[in-house]
């Protein structure tokens, strides 16, 4: 009787897919890099806080805000990017949103969930 109790310990203890070596899977794939001269929405601030584009260019902003792992669960938090000029992305957690500036000039923005805490800005030149 207890040789079936400990095999049957053995092999519950087995399927849990646990043990020595086993790492837990991260970032299941919500965060999105950036293209090159991007910027990341990260979690409390935008990387790079400032950048200087020509006139005509694009700029895309990703969400990279999602952390945690298949066995934690993920934990993506909302942020947005609002220009003082009225023009917002909408609040979400992950995705993109692109701005094509056509006019020189300083073109200040922010996160409305966090405020002036996280804040950029982009120079056309």
């Amino acid at each position: 009787m207890k040789v079936v109790f400990v095999v049957l310990a053995v092999a519950s203890l087995s399927g849990c897919g646990g043990g020595y070596g086993a790492t837990a899977p991260t970032n299941q794939g919500v965060n999105t890099p950036p293209p090159a001269g991007g910027i990341s929405v990260i979690n409390n601030s935008f990387s790079p806080a400032t950048k200087t584009v020509a006139m005509g260019a694009t700029v895309q902003w990703a969400w990279n805000s999602c952390t945690g792992d298949a066995y934690s669960g993920q934990m993506c938090t909302s942020h947005s990017v609002t220009f003082d000029d009225g023009t917002t992305s909408p609040t979400q957690d992950q995705g993109t949103f692109n701005r094509t500036f056509n006019a020189a000039g300083t073109y200040n923005y922010h996160c409305l969930v966090h405020g002036a805490a996280m804040s950029g800005s982009i120079t056309v030149q």
